[in-house]
This record gives structure tokens, sequence and C-alpha cells, in this order.
């Protein structure tokens, strides 16, 4: 097995673990129930504190089956779905910052950016998930976060620029805030307000930009799809950040490319 397969399939466990814990401070933040980090984990059906045995990621949910192994109450597949992306993006992550290689060279700036990207898909992966669920943004773990971003901008050296950073941002507040105050709040929340603060930091503008159109073109396919399933267009509402989630890791993987194609295949420069 070569070194590259190895660290890989190391990420992705790495990830799912990462997953496991973050449904836990999801459950935990939205019920306000103290013990985020040494409190122990129980059925929601029958309360009982559940073993290592059952806290193990993904493959916990498969050997259960989907089920308490006391009560048998259903574990929603929510579980080991977060599990499985987290785990997936913290893979994925790591052929976009390579910090080491089968011949065993090691790049100290790729290893920075990408455990400041694995901390951008906690948060990242937590607001999808909790907007998901509840259709409320967590201030709790964003607003550090946009502070720690803004930090990053500093120190990390491939992160985008101090000003562009805030350039971004304060586009996203403008873009937002401006669709909040024409819709009085029916359009878009406080909360999307905030995110998109945060993507404008860990992407500069220019990639938010981006962001912003695969955002709005993929909520637009989502909304017309729940408008069929219901039969009407009206008053259909959808939680918008796993949208704004979603079009930013698009843009973090992609987002070069998508670039590169607009201004040279669309605008020929």
């Amino acid at each position: 097995m070569s070194l590259t397969i190895f660290t890989v399939a190391m990420l992705f466990i790495l990830g799912a673990a990462v997953g496991s814990f973050t449904s836990v401070v999801i459950y935990r933040l939205h019920t306000k129930e103290s013990g985020i980090l040494r409190g122990r984990s129980k059925c929601p059906h029958c309360q009982t504190k559940l073993k290592p045995l059952d806290l193990i990621p993904i493959a916990s949910y498969l050997m259960l089956r989907g089920r308490c192994r006391k009560c048998s109450g259903e574990i929603s597949y929510m579980y080991p779905l977060l599990e499985f992306v987290t785990g997936s993006l913290f893979a994925l992550m790591f052929f976009k910052f390579p910090f080491i290689n089968d011949a065993l060279q090691f790049s100290m700036d790729n290893l920075g950016m990408y455990l400041l990207f694995a901390f951008y898909i906690f948060v990242l992966v937590f607001t999808f998930f909790y907007d998901f669920h509840y259709m409320q943004v967590s201030d709790e773990i964003l607003l550090p976060a946009i502070l720690i971003a803004l930090v990053a901008t500093l120190a990390a050296p491939m992160a985008p620029s101090l000003k562009e950073a805030l350039f971004g941002a304060a586009m996203a507040l403008v873009f937002f805030g401006f669709q909040i105050l024409v819709s009085k709040g029916r359009w878009l929340g406080a909360g999307d307000l905030r995110i998109g603060a945060f993507m404008g930091i860990i992407l500069g503008w220019k990639f938010f930009l981006v962001s912003l159109f695969i955002s709005y073109l993929f909520g637009s396919v989502v909304a017309i799809a729940i408008g069929l399933k219901k039969k009407k267009f009206e008053n259909v509402k959808i939680p918008f950040a796993p949208i704004l989630v979603t079009g930013t890791f698009i843009t973090i993987f992609f987002g070069d490319a998508i670039l590169k194609w607009y201004l040279t295949g669309i605008l020929g420069f």
C-alpha cells in the first residue's frame, strides 16, 4: 500500500470521528445540554448511556442495523451520513493540500493549510446539518470561526489576504443584507448573513462570487424540485445554509477550474 493511499484512509477515519463529534455538538448546543467534551452519549429513546462499541463511526450504525442495542429504537441515518460526509471531505482535502507523498517529502505549508481547512470543514458541516435539522444557525460555532478565519489570513501562507477576505466579507454583508432589508427577513435570515461573511473571509472576494453563483443555481434547482413535488411554488421554504455550504465546498475544490472556464470560455479573457 502506498503512503498516499494509507494517509487518505487514515484521514477518512479521522474525519468520520470528527463527524461523530460534530453530531454530538449539534445536539447538545441545540438542547443546551452541558458536557459537550466530557458528557457521555446516550440513546435518545431510552436514555441508556452508549458503550464504546456503539460509538464507532459508521461501523456501529451498520453493525446495529440502525437500532439501539438495548431498546431497539431507531437511530437516525443522519448520524452515519454526517460521519461519512466529514470523512470524505477530510480525505478529499488531502488532494488539495498534499502534505506528504510516497517519496516521504513533507510540506509544512500544506500541512498548515490542511489543518486550517479541516477546521473549516467542521464549521461548514456543522452549519449544514444544524440548519437542515433546526432551520437555525448557531453563533456559538460560527462567530468564533469568523474570528479564527480572519486571523488565518494573516498567518496562513496560501489563505486569501486580509484585504481580499475583508472585501469578500463586505460583499457578503451588502449582498445578503440588502435582501434581508428588502424582504423584511422573508427571503433570508441574519444567520445567512453571518454564513456569507464566513464564506467571504475563507474564500476571498473572487471565489466568494463563484460560490454565490453556484449556491443560487443549486438553490434554484432545489426550490423547483420541492415546488414540483408539492405542486405549488408559493411560500416554498428551504434551509438556505446547506445551499451556501454546498456552494462553498464546490468552490473550495473546483473554484479555480470554474473561474478559469468562466473567464476564458465565456468572457474570452
